[in-house]
């Protein structure tokens, strides 16, 4: 009778279950951002493995010579072995959606973040990784010569010819899943800005991209929603520490030696910048954090020259001086290592979340910002 009423029970349940994976299954587009991301990751397992990644990291010129060595900073993180056998590249034959027209169109669209120019190179910590043009000659830009070697991978394992990409900037306040989701918005404050004026206010709902560059760690969240669940991410590209700098004559160089001793003096104020301000308030909630959104290790030498801050925190082991700047600063201390390490990916939409513009009243001309939720 047990066996009779279990066999009746999978009789009825199977057909269930069978129709729910059938809806389970992602439609056209859908499929086609996880080819996107498969392809991706597909191609850096073998750039990794053909030692092209390691060529790009060795042959970076640093924005100043001889302060640090990009080899010194820039770290492999190993989610990914460089193993080709068991990361395949999704089948030519069954491509879709996005991916599908990516490869028709020989075209990708990318999302940035434009840095900020300055009159002192090597004065923001990300011109330590830089971030410009993938089709740009010479190898001055890690991610961008990261960029080319993967689309230059899928180009050839599916026959297309060059892949060209077109980057659409993102403006600040940075709504990066936004750009994913829902198109472009956001204040440009960022006064090099080759495309919009500062102060300009961004609205171009519906102006999405196909994925965005290594501008975001996987740590962070963007638009109160963690990165690693609101979109799809690659494998990690590029990693680095993290590093706490702290003037030479101060009493703080002697009684801050690791992450704890920093954590146990709330009183510390920690100057930083884009690349580390989500990790320095989170790391360190009770800690005063100012984030310098421009030239963020020029700026931070000049307010703890100045007493408005005490201490800065970067993804350098190194930082430039101020002399090799050109700027007035302290004398640092070495770097004390927080054990703390950021790595960034490609990010791909996810389909859980969904961003729409929503009205705010008021004086200022911000018209509308994007709301990011969970569910469709």
């Amino acid at each position: 009778m047990i066996r009779k009423t279990l066999s009746l029970f999978l009789a009825l349940a199977l057909p269930l279950l069978a129709a729910g994976t059938a809806t389970a299954k992602p439609d056209g587009v859908s499929a086609g951002r996880d080819q996107l991301i498969r392809a991706f990751d597909a191609a850096w397992v073998r750039v990794l493995r053909s030692g092209k990644y390691r060529d790009i990291i060795n042959s970076f010129d640093e924005p100043i010579p001889g302060v640090i060595d990009a080899t010194d900073y820039i770290i492999n993180q190993s989610d990914c072995l460089p193993n080709p056998d068991v990361t395949p590249f999704p089948k030519a034959n069954g491509v879709k959606g996005m991916f599908k027209r990516i490869l028709e169109d020989r075209e990708i669209i990318r999302g940035e973040v434009l840095g900020s120019a300055g009159a002192n190179p090597g004065g923001t910590t990300a011109d330590w990784f830089s971030a410009g043009d993938p089709n740009g000659p010479g190898n001055s830009d890690i991610s961008a010569e990261i960029l080319k070697a993967i689309l230059a991978e899928i180009a050839a394992f599916y026959g297309t010819g060059p892949i060209a990409v077109t980057s659409i900037e993102i403006p600040f306040p940075f709504n990066t899943t936004s750009a994913l989701q829902d198109g472009i918005f956001g204040t440009n404050l960022n006064f090099s800005s080759p495309n919009y004026f500062p102060f300009q206010f961004v609205n171009l709902p519906g102006v999405t991209v196909d994925f965005l560059d290594q501008f975001n760690a996987k740590g962070g969240e963007t638009e109160e929603y963690r990165r690693l669940t609101s979109r799809r991410s690659t494998c990690t590209f590029t990693s680095s520490g993290q590093f706490i700098h702290i003037p030479a004559a101060s009493p703080l160089a002697a009684s801050i030696q690791s992450i704890d001793d920093l954590r146990a003096n709330p009183s510390v104020e920690i100057c930083t910048g884009n690349l580390s301000t989500q990790l320095s308030n989170q790391y360190f909630p009770d800690n005063p954090v100012f984030t310098s959104r421009g030239q963020d290790i020029v700026e931070c030498y000049q307010r703890l020259l100045d007493g408005d801050s005490d201490i800065l925190i970067n993804s350098l082991p190194v930082l430039p001086t101020p002399a090799q700047l050109g700027v007035p600063g302290p004398a640092m201390a070495p770097a004390v290592n927080t054990f703390i390490v950021a790595g960034t990916p490609y990010w791909v939409r996810e389909d859980d979340v969904t961003c729409e513009p929503v009205f705010v009243p008021g004086p200022f001309e911000f018209g509308t910002f994007r709301e990011c939720r969970e569910g469709k």
